[in-house]
């Protein structure tokens, strides 16, 4: 338990004091395909008007203009589904119609499928003690403590185990370090959230089968879906996360809940025993109020109607199953909120909880249906979040003249020009995507910008590695970057503006589009020099909420008490001045630039 607080520690304090070379203690092996290397799936869920399956298409309209107008939720897609008809599908730009989406803690749910299939072919049991099923090998006399651990403490998430998310930043072996833990109490007796808890699900199928849970649900939960762009990364023992980690397209993700409301039925094929979803999907123990009022079952999160459930992720990943409906909901956001509770499942709950009955027989209502036809059209065109983020030390941005008037000024003012960065360890990841993805950043030293065919290209060299990005002024742009070998997406969107001492001022939303993570940069341009400040969301009230989560994992740490007491600056003020929102300052170098004309590293754009 030490070991790994101390870790975790030593992770946060890298990243405040910018030393990102040889931050992690876990290997870093490339594993992230490309969306579009993968073959589209030909198996599509059929569409139809709401009213046509009882809905009215007012109400599906007025529930995602209310998600796109809530500052605390940053929607990315919609898609809601009745009698297994998808009556209304919105993405919301720079987010494409359905590219895959991380998911983080929502495929926990598919684990425990696995579980449930693995328990249907005679291979396993609730019962099972977990000292059972693992090699001997590779317990120590500590991890006698779980004797009394089964199967079904995991997948309640009562197995009291210590080693939680602190241990995918401490060690390659988690599986070893699981099992070599302590435990803060009987299994079974509280309910406490651990992502490793799924993880160890998915050791147990590999474990049992020789194959990896990607591998084993392949033939039977994703083909018979129709579910082909999809990937899972797998810890450095090449065992799948299982609790995160995975990328899934919000059609896909519909299927599988849909699958869920047909008892594990799909084609006339029960790809997930019956019995199986009724079990997952009902209470066996109590949350704390954090995680709502409702419950927890196996993987699964119980909601307010009765008998609906969700498959949930941190900051908006859900798939909301609601089975006296006949209806599926699902949302992938990147919002400010991290536990089951939050503002974007109270707002689907007003829509479709607390008493709301559907109609039967509506007569069809061609202008209700145009219009929401017409907003999740604009919707998906038209980006109009560009968030007015606070930056300490900028001063106030006057927005004065035409759009397209500063716009001009700008590029003829900054186009060509290149600077040296004197601190050299921000990076274009977000915190959150470095720590989840273990892909830290080697620190942007050199930034510039130039123009080519009469497009605007925001240019930086992180490490030694060169990149240039479109900028996208009416509606972001799409660049796929190769970030140490993995592909990512991101949106690019700019502004032009001068501050009231008349400095030029560039400000940048970067939009890791595959992600639940946004890059915010303004750019000051003051003579030779410029100067940089950046931001991110979620951002460090969050980050901080959770790492003060993970780090005390419901049991006191003399080290961890020992350095927040004698920190007087305060941990959050440093993550938040020198990681989350640092400033960075630059000076003209033509050098750098010559050498990105040079190279013009421009990527795949789409």
């Amino acid at each position: 338990m030490l070991k790994e607080q101390q870790a975790m520690l030593e992770l946060v304090f890298n990243l405040v004091r910018g030393n990102t070379e040889h931050i992690s203690k876990v290997d870093f092996i490339p594993q992230k395909p490309s969306f579009y290397s993968l073959p589209e799936s030909g198996q599509k869920l059929p569409r139809s008007a709401p009213e046509e399956q009882g809905i009215e298409s007012d109400q599906v309209r007025r529930l995602m203009e209310e998600l796109l107008n809530l500052s605390k939720v940053d929607i990315h897609q919609v898609m809601i589904l009745r009698h297994g008809y998808v009556i209304g599908e919105c993405h919301y730009a720079p987010y494409p119609e359905n590219l895959w989406h991380i998911t983080h803690s929502l495929c926990k749910s598919i684990t425990g499928m696995a579980i449930g299939i693995l328990i249907e072919e005679g291979s396993l049991r609730l019962d099972d003690k977990i000292l059972g099923i693992f090699d001997k090998s590779v317990f120590s006399i500590r991890g006698f403590q779980q004797r009394n651990l089964t199967v079904e403490h995991l997948l309640t998430m009562t197995s009291r185990v210590a080693f939680n998310e602190k241990g995918a930043v401490a060690c390659n072996d988690w599986v070893q370090g699981f099992l070599d833990s302590p435990v803060n109490g009987q299994a079974g007796s509280k309910f406490e959230y651990n992502s490793m808890n799924t993880y160890m699900l998915s050791a147990i199928v590999t474990e049992i089968t020789g194959q990896s849970l990607m591998e084993y649900l392949k033939p039977r939960l994703f083909e018979p879906l129709g579910i082909t762009r999809i990937f899972w990364e797998s810890c450095p023992k090449g065992i799948t996360k299982g609790g995160w980690g995975l990328f899934l397209c919000p059609e896909d993700a519909a299927k599988i809940g849909q699958l869920c409301l047909q008892k594990g039925v799909w084609n006339q094929r029960q790809l997930i025993p019956q019995r199986w979803i009724e079990e997952a999907s009902i209470c066996h123990v109590e949350t704390p109020k954090q995680f709502g009022e409702y419950g927890y079952g196996y993987q699964m999160w119980m909601a307010g109607r009765p008998g609906s459930y969700a498959f949930n992720g941190m900051l908006g990943q859900n798939v909301m199953v609601y089975p006296d409906l006949d209806m599926v909901i699902v949302t992938n956001a990147g919002s400010n909120e991290l536990f089951h509770t939050s503002l974007l499942l109270d707002t689907v709950a007003k829509y479709f909880e607390n008493g709301f009955t559907p109609g039967e027989n509506l007569k069809k209502n061609r202008r209700a249906y145009e219009k929401l036809l017409q907003f999740q059209n604009k919707t998906g065109l038209h980006d109009t979040r560009f968030p007015a983020v606070s930056y300490r030390g900028l001063k106030r941005i006057l927005w004065r003249g035409s759009e397209s008037y500063k716009r001009r000024k700008l590029i003829l003012g900054v186009g060509g020009r290149f600077f040296k960065l004197k601190k050299q360890h921000v990076g274009l990841f977000p915190l959150i995507m470095q720590v989840f993805h273990n892909n830290y950043t080697d620190g942007i030293s050199e930034a510039g910008f130039f123009t080519k065919n009469r497009k605007f290209y925001f240019c930086f060299r992180e490490g030694e590695k060169p990149y240039c990005l479109e900028v996208g002024w009416k509606e972001a742009r799409i660049t796929e970057i190769d970030m140490h070998g993995e592909p990512y997406l991101v949106a690019v969107k700019g502004q032009a503006a001068f501050d009231e001492d008349g400095y030029t001022v560039l400000k940048l939303k970067f939009s890791f589009i595959e992600e639940a993570s946004t890059r915010l940069l303004k750019i000051r341009f003051i003579g030779e020099n410029i100067e940089m400040l950046w931001n991110e969301c979620p951002g460090k009230d969050l980050l901080m909420t959770g790492l003060d989560s993970v780090m005390t994992g419901g049991t006191s740490s003399f080290l961890l008490d020992s350095l927040m007491e004698k920190d007087t600056i305060g941990l959050l003020d440093l993550l938040m001045d020198q990681t989350v929102c640092p400033k960075v300052l630059g000076e003209e170098n033509r050098e750098a630039g010559e050498r990105f004309v040079g190279e013009v590293p421009i990527s795949f754009t789409l």
